[in-house]
């Protein structure tokens, strides 16, 4: 019969698990939330396309300017000797292909944030960590071979110490909150919180009925209110329950109502919410259907690091 292993061991080996956990958990950019990633790609690309509209709006100016200044030369002189003259020709052609450039960049839109790009930017992100990871189990092989072989009891009696230390006590594997200097860089960005209507919703006021995009605004704003909550979704059968609480839709059931959701151009898959899984909208297929983030209500958008209320109520449909 094999002897059970004493405390000091059970404890040293529970510690070591818990931190080889959290250790994953970090290194896989886990810690990082969906949100965080969609908004660091916004402003990657609205940062690229406000140095592309600077850099031609300085070639532009530089252009004018030179173009000016032989036009002012060609009225005082009477003229332009040929070599002038080409570089009149250039400075009016560059000024024209700048401006047309301007032109074609007009304002920045955000257009297909596809999922997959949130994918690749965490695997960059676990990239580094692991590399980060890596450095100090090199560093103490590299000076265990060429330095002496204390450094490398050292660094294991310091591991072993860190686990007996840790012992029973998991870690908390959470993500943590978008940092506060982002959200205030984006926030006009990807939560418009104008008096005006989003000008996105434009593109459907032609192809769908007043009630479908009703229904549209009420499923974005509940979606974009359970992400603020760090769900990744929000069930049909929640959605009819908050609509059926306004009046609207009393005739439909929660098997029907997929149905009605997907008539409206609204992407339903089967997702899992607090562990129960059915068929719901998720935030990721509702972001790729609009071709921009999920707007929150406008009451709930001054504060993003509140817990936000249930979507505001809808009219009712006429008709």
């Amino acid at each position: 019969m094999s002897a059970r292993p004493g405390p000091l061991i059970t404890r040293t080996t529970a510690g070591a698990g818990h931190i080889a956990v959290f250790l994953a958990h970090w290194a896989g950019g886990h810690t990082v939330s969906e949100e965080e990633l969609l908004r660091r790609i916004i402003k990657a690309r609205a940062d690229a396309h406000a140095e592309a509209v600077d850099e031609h709006q300085r070639e532009a100016r530089r252009a004018h300017k030179k173009a000016t200044k032989l036009r002012r030369i060609a009225a005082e002189d009477g003229g332009l000797v040929p070599a002038a003259q080409s570089d009149l020709t250039r400075a009016e052609h560059d000024a024209r292909r700048h401006e047309a450039a301007l032109e074609a960049l007009g304002d920045f839109e955000i257009t297909d944030v596809d999922p997959g790009q949130v994918g690749h930017l965490r695997k960059k992100y676990a990239a580094l960590r692991c590399t980060a990871l890596a450095v100090p189990v090199v560093g103490v092989a590299a000076g265990s071979w060429l330095l002496d072989g204390v450094v490398l009891l050292v660094s294991t009696l310091g591991a072993v110490t860190a686990c007996w230390l840790r012992g029973n006590t998991p870690f908390e594997l959470s993500v943590r909150p978008v940092p506060a200097e982002l959200l205030s860089e984006t926030a006009r960005l990807v939560l418009d919180a104008g008096e005006e209507e989003p000008e996105p919703e434009r593109i459907e006021a032609d192809d769908l009925g007043a009630w479908r995009q009703t229904l549209r605004r009420f499923v974005e704003h509940a979606v974009a209110a359970a992400h603020l909550e760090r769900k990744g979704g929000v069930l049909a059968v929640d959605l009819l329950q908050r609509l059926q609480a306004s009046g609207l839709f009393m005739d439909k059931t929660p098997d029907a109502f997929p149905a009605v959701l997907r008539s409206a151009e609204i992407p339903v898959k089967k997702i899992s919410v607090n562990g129960e899984k059915a068929l719901g909208v998720q935030y990721t297929e509702l972001t790729s259907a609009l071709g921009r983030l999920p707007q929150l209500p406008v009451h709930l958008v001054p504060d993003l690091t509140q817990k936000s209320g249930e979507p505001q109520p809808l009219p009712k449909k006429g008709g």
